[in-house]
């Protein structure tokens, strides 16, 4: 069994620290390769289970991208464009951006060792023509001329998917780019709809639009893993994430449907479902006497959590479970 090392160890926590204190944005941190390489196969790896999330749930709902360029843009070590690769194998070229030239050639080598047929380039100024472009836990990095530039780049794009930490903070900016630019492209994902986001009305503020992954199993069955996550004080078992997926053509999928925020919250003999639909975000009350192979589904928990809600007396009887198509 091998165990991590103190100066691994010790180098991981560093840029940890800077990921907690905020400081992660102002200035490039990356200093070596063998530092990328530890990133990659643990901070960015975890980031990579919220990319499995998302990919799967969008394979559910029968949606990939139209496009045959992906952009992975303030790319890192570069796990968010490998995912989406490995995801889509039609798409025919990587483009890589980030202000580390080290990330960058770092994730150029990876992709290229493990994409041998896709061309791998560097984002020169506009993105490709028909590209699909991949953000990945940059939102908080952002300062605000940065995030307006970026806006105009995503306004290039066919396709958009986002996928940021589940903090209140990083899903309201998440929401502010949904609305800024709701009138160009059509919300996919996490949305079952096209109108304005109910997480805005003024009642709503305490919440935010989050998801829980579920890891690998192999994560709670490597004792590298396990020792990782005491040390950096992470709890393995809880992955939450945020994300966006918007497309330029108009989204279109069956009527009437809500998607599950979050965790329901049980008491006893009820759940408290936070439902999101196209007339809002709602509070909902799940009774296990009403349904109890409903109430079993829900806190057992699944991805793409998606339901056209039965209501009676204002709370769920039935759910009639579907990934609509888009």
């Amino acid at each position: 069994m091998k165990h991590w090392k103190p100066q691994e160890l010790a180098a991981l926590q560093r840029l940890r620290e800077r990921f907690l204190n905020g400081t992660a944005g102002a200035a490039d941190y990356w200093s070596s390769e063998s530092d990328l390489a530890l990133y990659d196969a643990t901070f960015a790896e975890r980031i990579g289970w919220k990319w499995d999330a998302v990919l799967r749930e969008l394979t559910l709902r029968g949606w990939r991208p139209k496009s045959r360029n992906v952009v992975d843009w303030g790319c890192g070590s570069g796990v968010a464009g490998r995912r989406v690769l490995a995801q889509w194998p039609e798409l025919e070229s990587l483009a890589l951006h980030d202000r580390s030239p080290l990330a960058m050639r770092f994730a150029t080598e990876k992709a290229r060792s493990q994409f041998p047929k896709v061309r791998v380039t560097r984002l020169e100024g506009a993105l490709p023509p028909d590209s699909l472009i991949v953000l990945s836990h940059v939102i908080n990095e952002l300062p605000s001329a940065s995030y307006n530039q970026l806006l105009r780049l995503l306004r290039q794009a066919q396709e958009i998917v986002w996928v940021e930490a589940g903090t209140h903070a990083d899903s309201r900016r998440l929401i502010e780019v949904r609305e800024t630019l709701r009138a160009e492209f059509a919300p996919v994902a996490p949305c079952t709809h096209s109108a304005a986001c109910g997480m805005l009305a003024p009642e709503n503020a305490p919440h935010w639009c989050h998801h829980l992954a579920e890891p690998p199993k192999e994560a709670f069955q490597d004792a590298r893993w396990a020792e990782w996550g005491r040390e950096m004080s992470i709890d393995l078992r809880r992955l939450p994430y945020s994300f966006l997926v918007l497309e330029r053509a108009a989204a279109s999928g069956p009527d009437g449907y809500s998607r599950v925020i979050g965790e329901p919250r049980e008491s006893k003999g009820y759940l408290r479902v936070l439902s999101c639909q196209e007339s809002g975000v709602a509070d909902l009350m799940l009774q296990k006497r009403d349904s109890a192979s409903l109430f079993r589904e829900l806190r057992k928990g699944f991805e793409a959590p998606i339901y056209r809600w039965e209501m009676k007396e204002g709370k769920i009887v039935r759910g009639e479970e579907a990934a609509p198509r888009r």
